[in-house]
Order: C-alpha cells, then structure tokens, then sequence
C-alpha cells in the first residue's frame, strides 16, 4: 500500500505542475480532471486487482505526456483510448463509472434502436418513411432518461469514478 501511495503522490503532483500551462478549456479537452479521478480509484484498487496494479504504469506515461497534448493531434488520440481502456476496466469489473457515463451509451442504443423500429414500422410495414425520425428521436430520448436514471443510481450508490 506504501508504494502505491508514493506513486500516487508523484503522479498528482506532476499532472498538477504540468497542468497550470493548460488553459481550462484544454483541462478539460484532455481529461485532466478524469486522470485524477482514475489515479485515485487505481490506488484504492491496486491492492486487490493485477490489472488495476497494470494501470499504473500505463498512467505514469500518459502524465509525462501531458504537455505534449497542444501539438499532437496523435498524442491525444492515444490518450483517450488508454483512458478509455480503463474506464471500460472500472465499469465491467469493479462497477464503477464516469459521470453520464450510461446517459451517453443508452443514448446511442436508443437512437440505434429507434431507427430499427423507424425502418421496421414505416418503411416496412405502412410504407411511410415519416416514422424514421419520430422513432429515432422518440427512442433517443428513451434512452437518455434510462440512462439519467441509471446514472442517478450509480451517484446514489457513490460508485462514480
């Protein structure tokens, strides 16, 4: 637990000190903020998890490419799907989330879904095509208001990245 506390430290102090040359519209371009906040659940769950113990060093690098971030277009890319590889981590194996993180997946499922029912009642079944956009719409928002609900369960339950 020691040292995972020393590289923790290390780790939020260096993001820190690179971060006060970003601008807070590119603090949050890059994530900053969601760096911090997996750095601190990899440290809470790197006693108990091999991939979480992984992670650390996969972070570390992504910390030392911060101020690289302005001027590459393919650092940031990278960035986001390592970032990306260990949400997806901490919401399939430990239950844990980013902020809208469910609002924005049923979102997409719902807009999918409703354009599946569009094509299969309008074009399909009554010949009109009118019913694409009302069911891509009308399922969109479904699947908004389920996931504001499953993400309002997840706050409710503290299981926020």
């Amino acid at each position: 637990m020691y040292k995972d506390e020393l590289w923790y430290r290390q780790l939020i102090r260096s993001i820190e000190e690179h971060c006060l040359d970003f601008t807070e519209k590119q603090q949050h371009a890059y994530q900053v903020d969601l760096l911090l906040r997996l750095a601190l659940r990899i440290r809470e769950a790197s006693d108990a998890c091999e991939t979480c113990r992984s992670f650390q060093s996969l972070l570390s690098p992504l910390e030392e490419d911060l101020p690289e971030l302005p001027r590459s277009k393919a650092q940031r890319h990278y960035q986001m799907q390592q970032v990306r590889l260990i949400v997806e981590h901490f919401v399939k194996v430990h239950g844990l989330a980013p902020m809208y993180y469910y609002t924005h997946l049923y979102a997409n499922y719902g807009f999918i879904a409703g354009l599946l029912v569009g094509i299969a009642v309008g074009l399909l079944t009554l010949n009109n095509g009118l019913y694409l956009p009302v069911a891509a719409v009308v399922g969109l928002v479904l699947g908004i208001l389920l996931g504001y609900r499953t993400d309002a369960r997840v706050k409710r339950e503290q299981r926020i990245i």
